[in-house]
């Protein structure tokens, strides 16, 4: 923990040495920022009806349910330090720090090997290494987008300008500032010790980086975020799509015939909407249903590639939540994915019933499954899409028990950390 301290407060340093042009603009912490922020916000995964609408409520002094929880989650972070990738002993095969590194979670070393080499498969079974924030930047991600969503989140509902700034900062540090900016590549996401050929998998790691999109949008008309910001970091996502769909990672990953080419092309579609690539939205929506939705989903709501998992329910929610994402992008792009094809409804009829105490779900499953937080994230998305299908009286039934800032983040659209983060989030790290 110490070292990482360490390189973190080296990054800070660093950040501040480069002058004015890369720290945020000065503010008085706290004062309000009302004025130029739309009424709806133009984000792309969150619900920007229900923000606008918790917005509305809470400038008005009117009680929101969850805000001070949303607030307790918020505070702590405006004075930690940025996370960043150049926090770490070494960097990625390139030689170059600013690469994002991870580990490919369900490998671990041979111990038959006096050096562990190379590393096996245990299907669902998560290697603690890769959380290890001195080695790997998996956990350092996960905090990252984690902290930028719930900042944003404050800042957009509560108008005060302390959460615009620390959010705005932290997403300098990871996108945009050149001396602690992320290089617009996955190359080498989930790598696997001893095994160097190419692999597209770990490109599901980004898709957490949607989240960054939508918190950057919240800031949308703040002083703390400026036009320059904007372009920059929708440059730094056109360049990711650019990427995805020309390196050979990308496209094997885009390539695969289970949740990871579902989520390849939410991301994907996510990406080059903010990024400014209309080509690749349109061509990576349209095909959506025949690429994805048919092929994996059969007529009676089965996924065989997800039930073949050691951790069938979640890999069966997983992937419906992707087709759920995927799906509400399409609206926005003007893509009907949601009636497109009968198998996403198919897939989330299959789901619900076991939700209910004292049914069994018929696969083999090494978790103990935790319905709300594997079906709540599709239910919610889905109950829009089909108001007719009763999700929502499931949705309450397994939300009973929820906290308050639960449901308001579950309402807003930012609940499930898009099905939920293997590597542990790297501790909030603050001045000695």
């Amino acid at each position: 923990m110490s070292r990482v301290v360490s390189l973190l407060a080296v990054a800070a340093a660093t950040m501040l040495a480069c002058g004015p042009a890369s720290v945020p603009s000065p503010s008085a912490s706290g004062s309000d920022v009302v004025s130029a922020v739309p009424a709806v916000p133009p984000v792309l995964v969150l619900d920007a009806k229900a923000l606008g609408e918790t917005r509305a409520a809470a400038l008005a002094g009117k009680e929101v349910p969850g805000l001070a929880e949303l607030r307790r989650d918020a505070d702590p972070v405006v004075s930690a330090f940025p996370m960043t990738v150049i926090a770490k002993n070494a960097p990625a095969p390139s030689g170059d720090i600013h690469d994002y590194l991870s580990l490919s979670i369900y490998w671990w070393p041979d111990t038959s090997k006096p050096d562990g080499l190379p590393y096996l498969q245990r299907d669902g079974h998560t290697n603690p290494e890769s959380s290890d924030t001195t080695k790997y930047d998996a956990g350092k991600l996960n905090r990252m987008v984690m902290s930028v969503e719930t900042l944003s989140l404050a800042a957009y509902i509560t108008g005060e300008r302390q959460y615009a700034d620390a959010s705005a900062k932290w997403l300098r540090t990871w996108f945009i500032d050149p001396k602690t900016r992320m290089n617009p590549t996955m190359r080498y996401a989930q790598i696997i010790p001893g095994r160097p050929e190419p692999r597209g998998t770990g490109i599901i790691d980004s898709r957490q980086l949607m989240r960054a999109v939508d918190a950057a949008l919240l800031l949308t008309g703040m002083p703390s975020w400026t036009a320059a910001d904007d372009a920059a970091l929708r440059a730094w996502f056109g360049e990711m799509a650019d990427w995805l769909v020309t390196s050979p990672q990308g496209q094997m990953e885009g390539a695969s015939k289970n949740n990871h080419g579902t989520w390849y092309d939410a991301q994907l579609a996510d990406f080059a909407l903010y990024g400014g690539r209309p080509q690749i939205v349109r061509d990576t929506l349209s095909r959506f249903a025949v690429r994805r939705v048919t092929p994996q989903i059969e007529s009676d709501g089965t996924q065989p590639l997800e039930l073949a998992r050691t951790r069938s329910y979640h890999y069966s929610a997983f992937n419906l939540l992707a087709f759920a994402v995927a799906a509400d992008l399409g609206a926005g792009a003007g893509v009907d994915v949601w009636h497109s094809a009968p198998g996403i409804r198919a897939g989330i009829d299959l789901l619900v019933p076991y939700a209910t105490p004292g049914t069994t779900w018929p696969y083999p499953d090494i978790d103990k499954i935790d319905y709300y937080t594997e079906l709540a994230p599709v239910l919610t998305r889905a109950a829009r899409a089909y108001p007719d299908a009763g999700y929502d009286r499931v949705l309450a039934q397994i939300s009973a028990k929820a906290t308050a800032g639960g449901l308001l983040r579950l309402r807003l659209g930012a609940f499930g950390s898009l099905g939920g983060t293997a590597a542990a989030p790297a501790p909030l790290v603050y001045a000695a």
